[in-house]
């Protein structure tokens, strides 16, 4: 995540449009109802149960020739204008990818920039307030940003591999994939548990001491989460993408949240992580009323009928420092997937932007 100032962990990471604002919520939705006749039976989570029934049906899913992923990932920035403050969807990057079921098929990557817009109709009033600039300042991590909102890129194809390649860092490869267990216990000790895949998804050596936020619950809540979102690009066999959310429901401090909706305005059964202190210092610069401290916590999305990965997100739970005039919910960074999962015909990128 590339929040604003100098966030540090203190725990224990142009096409005409109608409206620049396309969504008309960015926080999440209270855990619904439901259940059997005369209500929940006692010790029963219907939200996990929810997950759970999701990851039946991602194990019904049939495969093809190739996997293929579309996503889009965004950061939330907050502008305070002369006229106001509102926000926007900045540093947009929309990829889209495909891989061979088969070795030897390969694997090709596309990437395209998507213009900066407002978050909210709130959000798009303020911007037009200021003037409704084609370019806005912001301030990320260690650096003044210049987002453009007037246009974005063309899709730019980084080019075929031959299938070779190692997934997760160097982890697996494509046969390595098809041969993993089902079991999620035994998924969960792979890749939730195993300091090895940490180290390797975190790039820290095998003779370095974890940084003391990796061993907390905070982070070992937060981190499972991270890992089933990078996967949903990794073409993996549906049992074992079911293992994997049956044993990210079952995690330590991962909590179900019932159903919400994503930046898309797509519906979806999620699970979250504890809340986690993010301390901003502006120890490279910024404004120095953003330094304080805000929680956020992790979310995953799933789609009820299929069990595929809708979004992946940031989430404000406590607000301050840089997100201080915000409400709790406010979506912070989002990877959200537009659509993924098997095909006998050989995926292309959409040519529509997200709307």
């Amino acid at each position: 995540m590339a929040a604003q100032g100098r966030a540090r962990r203190r725990r224990g990471e142009a096409r005409p449009r109608p409206s620049r604002s396309r969504r008309s919520a960015r926080a999440t939705r209270p855990p619904g109802g439901g259940g059997q006749a005369g209500g929940p039976q006692p010790g029963v989570d219907l939200g996990k149960q929810a997950v759970l029934v999701a990851a039946e049906n991602a194990a019904k899913q049939e495969t093809g020739k190739y996997w293929f992923s579309n996503k889009l990932s965004e950061q939330s920035y907050v502008v305070r204008a002369e006229s106001g403050t509102y926000a926007v969807a900045g540093a947009r990057i929309e990829d889209f990818s495909w891989t061979g079921a088969e070795p030897g098929v390969g694997t090709t990557f596309h990437w395209r920039e998507l213009p900066a817009e407002p978050l909210t109709p709130a959000d798009e009033a303020g911007w037009k307030k200021a003037g409704a600039p084609a370019k806005i300042k912001v301030w990320s991590t260690d650096k003044s940003l210049t987002l453009d909102a007037s246009k974005g890129s063309e899709w730019k194809n980084d080019g075929t591999s031959d299938g070779s390649r190692k997934w997760l860092r160097g982890e697996l490869t494509l046969e390595e994939m098809q041969k993993l267990p089902t079991d999620p216990k035994q998924l969960a000790e792979r890749f939730f548990n195993g300091s090895e895949s940490l180290r390797k998804n975190a790039m820290i050596p095998e003779d370095a001491e974890l940084p003391a936020h990796m061993k907390t619950k905070e982070f070992r809540s937060r981190w499972p989460i991270t890992v089933v979102g990078r996967l949903n690009s990794v073409p993996l066999p549906p049992k074992v993408r079911a293992g994997l959310m049956r044993a990210l429901a079952a995690q330590p401090g991962v909590t179900a949240i019932g159903e919400t909706t994503d930046s898309l305005g797509r519906k979806g059964v999620a699970l979250a992580s504890l809340p986690e202190v993010v301390e901003v210092t502006g120890e490279y610069g910024g404004p120095a009323e953003d330094a304080g401290t805000y929680e956020s916590r992790e979310e995953i999305v799933f789609a009820k009928e299929t069990g595929k990965v809708l979004a992946r997100r940031t989430v404000l739970t406590k607000p301050g420092a840089t997100y201080r005039d915000l409400k709790p919910g406010f979506v912070i960074y989002a990877s959200t997937v537009r659509d993924s999962g098997w095909t006998d015909t050989k995926p292309t990128p959409p040519v529509e932007q997200p709307s």
